[in-house]
């Protein structure tokens, strides 16, 4: 049902949006579903981008869950990891960005982005670390951590669970680079205006990563990378 007639002329373009046909199709089956009250919904273009519904959900001893879902679907993040070649430092490219849901005009992150319809997670990476930070890469460079992590078990980080659908898949990019080029990144404005977009970049040690960004993708990047290391199933320069 929708909370809003005119909602209804989008039931077509809901039912194409892949995040909520992988839920209606992926969802445990200790939760019974009784019905959906779609409240809003946000048009991307000619897709849906978001949407808010509330579902009538209980266990299978009829006690009702508390079932109210902001839908937006994966994302995606990318840990960029550069030695310098001159004396081996490590660092890592955060972006500066405006999050109004926050109230912080320029809040540190690991780039990121939406996943579109193609469900290409690492072929998205690619892309949005492209986009964000200017840095070109193969897709056979990137090393998914949250699959070495958790292998099918979960697609990836929830950050707000209790809430909303939304998971993080979580790459690993590492490269050499010359301080010369390291330098360049910093303060770097980048993204894509027409999208609203407004990002500048901020080069780290990653030593200081754990205290720098409020970031949950970074923050879990991070400790699954160093577990990794730990575990000497990556070596601890990051690099091949």
């Amino acid at each position: 049902t929708f909370d809003n007639p005119a909602l209804e002329e989008l039931f077509d373009k809901l039912k194409q949006m892949k995040a909520f046909n992988d839920w209606c199709n992926g969802i445990d089956e200790d939760f019974v579903v009784k019905g959906i009250t779609v409240q809003s919904i946000d048009m991307f273009g000619p897709r849906v981008g978001f949407v808010k519904f509330k579902a009538d959900v209980t266990d299978k001893n009829d006690i009702a869950i508390p079932s109210i879902v902001f839908m937006r679907g994966p994302c995606v993040g990318i840990f960029v990891l550069i030695t310098c070649e001159e004396d081996k430092k490590q660092y890592t490219v955060l972006t500066a960005q405006p999050r109004v849901p926050t109230g912080r005009y320029a809040l540190l992150e690991l780039p990121a982005g939406m996943l579109d319809d193609s469900g290409d997670f690492v072929g998205v990476a690619a892309k949005e670390l492209r986009e964000e930070t200017g840095l070109e890469v193969h897709q056979k460079d990137l090393y998914d951590l949250t699959e070495k992590a958790f292998g099918s078990q979960y697609p990836g980080i929830y950050p707000s669970a209790g809430g909303c659908d939304e998971y993080f898949r979580l790459f690993l990019y590492r490269a050499k680079l010359p301080r010369s080029e390291i330098e360049s990144l910093q303060g770097r404005c980048t993204g894509i205006l027409e999208e609203g977009e407004k990002i500048k970049l901020k080069i780290i040690s990653v030593h200081e990563l754990w205290r720098a960004a409020p970031d949950v993708k970074a923050l879990s990047a991070l400790c699954i990378y160093e577990n990794l290391v730990a575990r000497r199933e990556l070596p601890a320069d990051g690099l091949p």
